[in-house]
């Protein structure tokens, strides 16, 4: 038997809310000195002193290296996060970005409460030069999608075994990666975690069977 798609999307639209929440980028908080995601690492070594007038030359000094890495790469809005570090050869360091201040060699720290997703800088000083350690803490935001149920099947009949519906998001035009189910008919509303970035949205809808819609409309929304 030929499979025959009941419903019929062009009559029922989704209609994108805005966003419940706005993150805001460089978000900081208090932070308390004390894995998941680990920095990165750029060593800027100073130069040895050259001896005057062509004496021996002093026994080199080895740069400072520093490793920041936190306990999980994505919280929710409003969630601190612990960082945790160490460092070599240095002698100081400073914090800079999502979090400020004077730090220790090495150590722990909780930050927060984080609104947006935020990037963590640490510098480490010592007698070779710098090192520089950054690491970056996403920040789920939550959107609201509504949408208007179908009422009729494509034949023209009234709908009367609607049983869900799919929403399907990704970062490209009709080429969706992710998809959320929801298995009430009744429902006009779902909110979906996202981390930063931009998503385009489409829905479908389901009948009793199983029988799929094509695809609403298409919505975009930007997630900072």
């Amino acid at each position: 038997m030929e499979r025959v798609c009941p419903m019929r999307a062009l009559t029922w639209a989704v209609l994108l809310a805005t966003a419940l929440m706005t993150g805001c980028s460089g978000s900081s908080g208090s932070a308390t000195d004390g894995g998941g995601g680990a920095g990165t690492v750029d060593r800027d070594p100073t130069p040895a002193p050259q001896p005057p007038g062509g004496g021996s030359e002093p026994t080199p000094t080895d740069p400072p290296s520093v490793e920041l890495a936190s306990a999980s790469d994505v919280v929710n809005q409003g969630e601190t996060v612990q960082l945790t570090w160490s460092s070599q050869q240095a002698d100081s360091c400073a914090a800079s970005g999502g979090w400020s201040g004077s730090r220790s060699t090495s150590g722990t720290a909780t930050v927060g409460p984080l609104d947006g997703s935020t990037t963590f800088t640490l510098t480490c000083t010592g007698a070779g030069g710098n090192a520089v350690a950054m690491l970056s803490v996403a920040v789920l935001d939550v959107v609201t999608l509504n949408w208007v149920a179908p009422t009729e099947n494509v034949d023209g009949s009234a709908l009367t075994d609607l049983a869900g519906y799919r929403i399907y998001y990704g970062d490209q035009s009709r080429a969706y990666t992710e998809e959320l189910a929801v298995a009430n008919p009744a429902a006009t509303e779902q909110n979906v975690e996202l981390r930063s970035g931009s998503y385009y949205f489409a829905m479908t809808a389901l009948d009793a069977d199983g029988n799929e819609s094509a695809y609403s409309n298409e919505v975009v929304m930007v997630v900072n």
